[in-house]
Parts: C-alpha cells; sequence; structure tokens
C-alpha cells in the first residue's frame, strides 16, 4: 500500500474508534446527569479532573515508546526495542507504586469535602480509591497499546476500544437502571478498561513475536535516552492536563460543583470537537519518525503541510457549527438550562478549535522528530498564564471569564507551536499558509454565508441536521472542486518540469562520401 494512503487508513481508523467513544459520551452525559443528579454529576466531572493529574505520572513515556518502536521496527533492531519496552515498562511501574502512595493520602482530604457539598453521606471516597486503583493499573499495561501505536496497528487497537466501548456502555446502562451510584460505575469502568489493556496485550505479542520484556534487558544508556525524549514530552503533558482539567477545578472550589457541572460541559463540547481531530492527527508521530530515520526530511515537510490542510477541511465546519448550532445543541442534548449557562462560555472556548487542531498537527511532527524542548517551555508558560488568569477572573466573571483565561493563552501557544514546526522543517510562512490553510479557508466561505443567513435552528435533532446539511453540502463540493485544482495544477508543473529537464538531442552528423 503507498505510504500516503496507509497514513490516511491508519487515521481514518483512529478517528471512528474516537469517535465512537465521543459520540457514546455525549449520549451518555445527559443520561448520567438524571440519573446522577446535578450535584452528584458535579462530584463526578470534579473527580475526574482531579484524578487526570494522575496521569501525569506517564512522565511522557508513552511518546517516547511510539517515537522508538516505530524507529526501531523499521530498522529492524528487535534487541534494541526489547531493551526499551522493558525500561519503559520499569518506569510505569515505579509511577503506579507513586500514584497508590499519593491517592492514598489524598482521598481522605478530597472525598468528604466533595460528600459534604452534596449535603449528605455518599461513596465519594471508596469511588475514588477504585479509579486510583484504575489509574495505577493502566500505567503499566498501556505499554501494550502504546506498542501498537508505533507498529501503526491503528486498526487491531480500533476494534479492540470499540468491543471494549460496547461493554462499558452495557455496564453503565445496567447499573443506572438497577443501583446507580458512583461506586457502582467506577467498578463498571475499572473492569472494562483492564479487560481491554489484556486485550491490546495478546495483540502487541501477536504483531511482534520476538518481543520480550525483562528486567535483565534493562540498562543505564537505555534509561537515559528514555529520559532524555520523556522529560519534555513530560512537561509538555503537565502543561496540557493544567490547561485542559484546571478550568473545572477552579470553577467548582469558586462557584461550587453545580456551576463545575456547567462549565464542564461546555468546555466538553469544545474539547471533545478538539480531540475528535486530534486523534487523526496522533497517527502522524510513528509516520515522521519512520520517514525521518530513512532521511526523507521532503516526505516529513509533506506530511505537516498535506496534513495540517486536511484536518482544516474537517475542523472549520466543526468550529462554525459550534457557533451557528451550539445553543440548540446544548439545549437538546442535556436541556435548556444548561444551554443557557454553558453556551456563552462554549463559544469563548470555541476561539481555539481551528487553530488548535492544526497546532496538533504541527506538534505531532515535533513529537515525531524528537524536538520538544521549544515547544514544551512554550506550554509551560501557555498554562502559568491559563491557571493565573482563570483565578483572576473566577470571581467576577465566572464560567466565561475562566474560558477567557484558558482560550487567550492556547491561540499564542497554538501560533507559537506552527510556528516552531515551520522552522525546523524550513517552511516559510508563505508555503506554510499557501499549502496548508489556502484551500480550507476558501472552502469555508460557503458554509459561512449559508448558516450566517438562515434563520437559526429549533432544538431538535431533526432541525439541527438539516440546518448542517445545508451547509455542508456546497462545502463538500467546494473542497472536492480545490482539490482537483491543485492535482491539477500540480500535474501540469510537473509535466512542465520534465519537459524542461530533457536533454534537447544533438542533430546527428551527416554522412560523408569517401574517394
Amino acid at each position: 500500500m503507498p505510504a500516503s494512503r496507509s497514513l490516511a487508513v491508519a487515521a481514518a481508523t483512529n478517528w471512528a474508534a474516537f469517535a465512537c467513544a465521543m459520540a457514546v459520551s455525549f449520549l451518555m452525559a445527559p443520561y448520567l446527569i438524571r440519573g446522577l443528579g446535578d450535584a452528584r454529576y458535579g462530584v463526578w466531572c470534579v473527580v475526574e479532573n482531579v484524578l487526570a493529574y494522575f496521569t501525569l505520572l506517564d512522565l511522557g513515556v508513552a511518546a517516547c515508546l511510539v517515537r522508538f518502536v516505530a524507529r526501531h521496527h523499521a530498522a529492524g533492531e528487535r534487541d534494541e526495542l526489547n531493551r526499551l519496552v522493558s525500561a519503559c515498562l520499569a518506569v510505569f511501574v515505579a509511577a503506579a507504586g507513586v500514584v497508590l502512595v499519593a491517592g492514598a493520602a489524598l482521598v481522605p482530604f478530597v472525598g468528604p469535602g466533595l460528600e459534604r457539598r452534596l449535603g449528605e453521606p455518599g461513596d465519594v471516597s471508596l469511588f475514588m480509591l477504585l479509579m486510583l486503583l484504575n489509574v495505577a493499573a493502566t500505567l503499566p499495561l498501556s505499554v501494550f497499546p502504546t506498542i501498537l501505536d508505533g507498529l501503526q496497528r491503528f486498526g487491531a487497537k480500533s476494534a479492540v476500544r470499540l468491543i471494549f466501548l460496547a461493554l462499558r456502555v452495557g455496564g453503565i446502562v445496567v447499573v443506572m437502571e438497577t443501583r446507580p451510584g458512583l461506586l457502582a460505575l467506577g467498578v463498571v469502568f475499572t473492569v472494562t478498561n483492564l479487560l481491554e489493556h489484556a486485550a491490546t496485550a495478546w495483540l502487541a505479542y501477536r504483531y511482534l513475536p520476538g518481543l520480550r520484556i525483562s528486567r535483565r534487558l534493562i540498562d543505564r544508556a537505555t534509561l537515559h535516552r528514555v529520559k532524555g525524549y520523556s522529560l519534555d514530552s513530560f512537561l509538555a503533558m503537565l502543561a496540557g492536563r493544567v490547561t485542559v482539567q484546571t478550568g473545572a477545578i477552579v470553577v467548582g472550589g469558586f462557584a461550587g460543583v453545580v456551576a463545575a457541572a456547567h462549565y464542564a460541559v461546555a468546555a466538553r463540547l469544545v474539547e471533545t470537537a478538539k480531540g475528535l481531530l486530534r486523534s487523526v492527527t496522533t497517527t502522524l508521530t510513528p509516520a515522521v519518525s519512520e520517514r525521518e530515520a530513512t532521511g526523507d526530511l521532503a516526505g516529513v515537510r509533506a506530511v505537516f503541510l498535506v496534513g495540517t490542510r486536511w484536518v482544516l477541511y474537517l475542523v472549520l465546519p466543526v468550529h462554525l457549527g459550534v457557533l451557528a448550532f451550539g445553543r440548540p445543541f446544548l439545549e437538546r442534548w442535556v436541556g435548556a438550562d444548561y444551554a443557557v449557562n454553558c453556551f456563552p462560555a462554549a463559544a469563548i472556548l470555541s476561539a481555539t478549535l481551528t487553530i488548535g487542531v492544526a497546532q496538533s498537527a504541527a506538534s505531532r511532527i515535533l513529537y515525531g522528530m524528537g524536538k520538544l524542548r521549544l515547544f514544551a517551555r512554550l506550554a509551560l508558560v501557555e498554562a502559568a498564564l491559563n491557571l493565573g488568569m482563570s483565578l483572576v477572573l473566577v470571581g467576577p466573571y465566572g464560567l466565561e471569564g475562566v474560558a477567557v483565561a484558558v482560550a487567550a493563552p492556547n491561540l499564542l501557544f497554538c501560533a507559537a507551536t506552527i510556528g516552531t514546526a515551520a522552522w525546523v522543517l524550513q517552511v516559510s510562512a508563505v508555503a506554510y499558509l499557501r499549502g496548508a490553510w489556502l484551500r480550507p479557508l476558501l472552502a469555508a466561505l460557503l458554509p459561512t454565508a449559508v448558516w450566517a443567513v438562515t434563520p437559526p435552528a429549533d432544538a431538535t435533532w431533526g432541525a439541527i441536521a438539516f440546518g448542517i446539511a445545508c451547509g455542508l453540502g456546497p462545502y463538500a463540493l467546494a473542497v472536492a472542486a480545490l482539490e482537483w485544482v491543485g492535482r491539477s495544477s500540480r500535474a501540469a508543473a510537473g509535466v512542465v518540469t520534465a519537459r524542461a529537464s530533457t536533454p534537447v538531442a544533438s542533430p546527428a552528423p551527416r554522412a560523408t562520401a569517401r574517394g
């Protein structure tokens, strides 16, 4: 299969699995809100955001594993690959121990406080302990799905995710219809998560028959190499957690758990859209590492420009759709009260959608090439600005103030990351804008015009779907036309170049008569 087609198939399968997970998340959110109640659902959101910080003990090792599995597998360096996997697993086991110790110390302080906010005794502390065990077990087990990413076996990994997603949904429905509660939901999530990782472990050994994991394979040189790459990746991940997760915690601490639920829904709407499109770009990291290992920098530049252009084709109508249909969507999804309280914050947060997805493609270039130092420092600056502004603005401006505190630094960070990737690849600003942004922006003019002149949609799935389709139909035609023109122009340029490079034959010498 040609490299470009293989990369497209990998991106499509990864996106499909993530899209199903996001669709289930959206459909289950109002179901959980009704079953648990606003206050208990707010507790769920706060606990979820607190526990997300423990996943920082990944320490950036997963990103390191993806990069070097792709490189060593492409080069046939099986011994180096086994040493790397063994070293990464050892780091994850140590991190799991830290999760258990730190979590056991944290839960007695956080759990009772959340139960007091509910106004009744509950199972919050037990729920937090169970979810901490889940996080601790997931860290070492995450080696196996990460190996599948490095091998670019996204189809097999996506199939496993979909199977256990269906089992998880079934378990949630059974719990909510029989004995709704946080602890029972935690059991469902933990059991299905462990079984899913066991299945990916079996696949990793199947696709890598020579895979060996042993304590004797761990050496100082490999650990040092893991540390060198993982440190910058960890700092970037730390900054990302602060950027994404802190908003709901700040709102919950200063405005209450109900306000935290409102902010969480607004942030989830935007972050789900981002995550859905970023799932396409995650497949770029091993592809970039593979091309860099063979010295194909022209191929890396093509991945950067073409990958960015196609994710922009995907994100621009989503961004416009959030602004045009966000309020009726929220009203139909979680209710009129949530639409009133959530949409202003969601509209502010959506300002980061388009450039955020373009930045995701740029960051995958940096991850694939191991150029993370400046990227990680920029992410830390963004996180510090985010947290500081959130604490200042939450009092006077509430949810909207926190949304501004999240969006403004992120816009600056995204622009800086794109500039860094372009600088590393020696791609000029003009070449980047022409090769990645021009055609998507031209195509986006059509749905913008359609949705600007049509009246607001009613809060029904049919009206929302019809309104979206009215803009997406012309948009799809515009994308097809612009890509056809682009291919025709490249083909014409190739013919001209080929003719110009063909040497002109010298005339044959004339035969001369003798004698």
